[in-house]
């Protein structure tokens, strides 16, 4: 794996926005919590430009996110927030140019797309946390110790060695009993399933697996679940975690008097028979407090304990 070089206090980090645009309130904002890390962001053109749902057109952001890597004044990445249109990014970015000088770059949600793809066709390790636009830099409990202290770890240190910790008072739980290792790959549930038949799909073969989403109604997550199970992505991988699944709720079918199947039942009965080692509530992904993880890296899973380590 291509590991990035760890962050130095003053190093310039390019801001760049894949995705959805936002408004200049909140990008200043960000950008000055972010300077509390001793960090100087670098607002690339993207995250001024809006079309439509997206910041700018897809030519405009994957231009910023080339030029980002290949800058030698650029030390690392941090996506500006998540929403919708990295995918569109996919066949426009110069994954030579990538490969050749690995960065820190972080980002969830919709960039679980680029998550992806730098690992799969550039090998790099990459971060799996908050964005600019997020709770950790604009939220009323911004800066809130468990997250950031994860957060700098990741970015800051050197690569994470030993157990994952969650926040105080959220236990990881067990659905699968049994021990697996390998890389750390995965991300946001939508996305995830949206490359699938593409060059830029999934690849779990021997991997670890993290899913989590966001306000999707549990039917909707069972369908994105059974499509991975079709594609082979449980068959393939060497176990799973899930993480938060924010707002994803059972919805009340008055039409039937009835009620959709629960997020435990559709685990139960579309991931545990894949009978992989399957770890619950690993707090990363659309929730606060949240751990920052290590894509790329090996960990491994034991479910006496429950542990998660990197080794």
């Amino acid at each position: 794996m291509n590991i990035p070089k760890a962050l130095q206090p003053g190093d310039r980090i390019a801001i760049i926005a894949p995705s959805t645009p936002t408004d200049a309130d909140k990008l200043q904002r960000g950008a000055e919590k972010l300077r509390i890390l001793d960090l100087e962001p670098v607002l690339f053109p993207s995250c001024h430009k809006h079309h439509g749902h997206l910041a700018g057109l897809d030519q405009e952001r994957a231009q910023d996110i080339n030029a980002a890597f290949a800058a030698s004044d650029i030390q690392g990445i941090i996506c500006m927030k998540g929403g919708a249109g990295a995918y569109r990014l996919l066949p426009l970015l110069d994954y030579d140019t990538i490969r050749a000088n690995p960065k820190v770059f972080v980002g969830y949600s919709d960039v679980t797309a680029l998550h992806m793809v730098l690992n799969k066709l550039c090998r790099m390790v990459t971060y799996h946390g908050p964005m600019l636009i997020s709770s950790m830099f604009l939220g009323d409990e911004s800066m809130e110790p468990f997250s950031l202290a994860s957060y700098k770890q990741a970015l800051f240190g050197p690569q994470p060695t030993g157990p994952m910790e969650n926040p105080a008072g959220e236990e990881l739980e067990v659905m699968v009993q049994g021990k697996a290792q390998g890389e750390l790959i995965g991300g946001n549930l939508s996305l995830l399933t949206s490359t699938l038949g593409s060059p830029y799909e999934l690849d779990t073969r021997g991997k670890i697996l993290f899913i989590e989403e966001v306000h999707e109604p549990a039917y909707k997550v069972d369908r994105m679940l059974n499509a991975l199970a079709l594609a082979g992505k449980f068959r393939d991988c060497e176990g799973i975690i899930l993480g938060s699944w924010t707002g994803c709720k059972a919805e009340e079918k008055g039409s039937y008097s009835g009620r959709d199947l629960s997020l435990e039942t559709i685990f139960t009965e579309v991931i545990a028979p894949f009978n992989k080692p399957t770890i619950l509530n690993l707090r990363a992904g659309h929730n606060y407090p949240t751990l920052t993880l290590a894509f790329g890296r090996q960990v491994k899973i034991d479910s006496h304990g429950p542990t998660i380590t990197y080794i």
